[in-house]
This record gives structure tokens, C-alpha cells and sequence, in this order.
């Protein structure tokens, strides 16, 4: 018998560090976050302006912070969004870029301390005229969270650079189905040479980590 216990606890070790190793949340493809290969959405406008965001509380992000929100969400419109041609301009606002962080757990003698990691995004395309009168809007927002255990800084890093790729993941698909519910009118729904028109986004309920 005691054979059998020393054993077992031996096994439990490297089930117990993979464990620990675990990323949690989907997969994340690795490197910089990239939308260019999902079709164009073409507003009916002559211009497209992208417009940087300002300071204040919405814009709050705790270091480290090696991916900003806010340069994910200018990614995603710069790949997503382009002007057709028309009268009147599209004017992209990032409103919300927040990376908070907080102790989840304090660590053991045997386990790591944990922590949470929050990211909220929110943006908001508007129609303007030649008047500057707005004319539509849509907005979007997505929010992930993500909390496990941190042993040095590199992995507090890494968990930071991760639920701020699955939040731009998150609102890529909830900006396209504002666009096509709120802005389908000033969709060019026309595919150009050599494309196809992309498939209706369906909105659903994504997995919350």
C-alpha cells in the first residue's frame, strides 16, 4: 500500500504542472492581430476618417500592456472598413479602451498567486453629411476576462496580450452585425472583380473565459 500511495503522488506531479500550464480561453493565433483577410465592408461615402482616441478613465489600461486595445480596434477598422464612394463621410470613434488587472487569489506555498484581467472595448461608426450632420450610427461593444495563475511578469504579460486579442476577436463580429442591422443601407453590397459578397454575420453568444 504505501508503494501504491508513493506512486500515485508521483503520477499527480506532471498532471498537476500541465494543469498549471493550461492557457485559459480558445486559442489565439500567435503574433500581432490581423483582419485583412476578411472581406472590405464598403460604406457608401467619400470619405473614411479613423479617429484616434482621447485620454480619461475610459481609456484606462494597467502595464504591462504589450498589445493596446485601442491599436486593435484602429487594426480593425483600418482592414475592415473602406470608403465606396458617395456623398457624406464615415467617422470611426474608439470610445472605450480599458486593460484593468486585479489579484484574484493570493498564491500558496504550492500554487501561484492569481490574477483577473479585464478588457472592454466599444466603438461607434457615424454617417455624416456635407453639413456635418450625423445621419446613422451603429455601435459595438465587447468585453473578455480572463483569470489565472501568474508566476513572473512575462506570464502577466502574456495573459494581458491575450484577453485583448480575444476582445478584438469578440468585436469584430459584433461590430460587423451592428453595421449590417443599424448601416446596411450604406453597405455596398456589390461584390468587386474576382470577390464574393461575405455571409450575414449571426449574433450569438460567445464564450466568456
Amino acid at each position: 500500500m504505501a508503494v501504491f500511495t508513493r506512486r500515485s503522488g508521483f503520477l499527480a506531479l506532471p498532471f498537476l504542472a500541465a494543469c498549471a500550464n493550461e492557457k485559459p480561453g480558445p486559442y489565439v493565433p500567435p503574433g500581432p492581430p490581423s483582419y485583412g483577410h476578411l472581406t472590405p465592408l464598403r460604406l457608401k461615402v467619400g470619405r473614411l476618417a479613423l479617429q484616434e482616441p482621447a485620454s480619461g478613465t475610459a481609456m484606462l489600461v494597467e502595464q504591462p500592456a504589450p498589445l493596446q486595445p485601442a491599436d486593435v480596434m484602429l487594426r480593425m477598422a483600418q482592414d475592415r472598413l473602406s470608403a465606396a464612394g458617395g456623398p457624406g463621410s464615415a467617422r470611426f470613434l474608439i470610445q472605450t479602451a480599458r486593460l484593468t488587472r486585479e489579484r484574484a487569489a493570493a498564491g500558496g506555498m504550492f500554487s501561484p498567486a492569481s490574477e483577473t484581467f479585464r478588457c472592454v472595448m466599444r466603438c461607434q461608426l457615424e454617417i455624416v453629411s456635407d453639413d456635418n450632420i450625423t445621419l446613422a450610427a451603429a455601435a459595438a461593444e465587447a468585453r473578455r476576462e480572463l483569470t489565472g495563475p501568474i508566476h513572473d511578469d512575462a506570464e502577466r504579460a502574456e495573459m494581458a496580450e491575450r484577453v485583448v486579442k480575444l476582445a478584438g476577436q469578440d468585436l469584430n463580429v459584433e461590430f460587423e452585425f451592428q453595421l449590417r442591422s443599424h448601416l446596411r443601407s450604406w453597405l455596398q453590397l456589390v461584390a468587386g472583380p474576382g470577390e464574393t459578397l461575405p455571409q450575414p454575420v449571426e449574433r450569438e453568444a460567445l464564450p466568456r473565459s
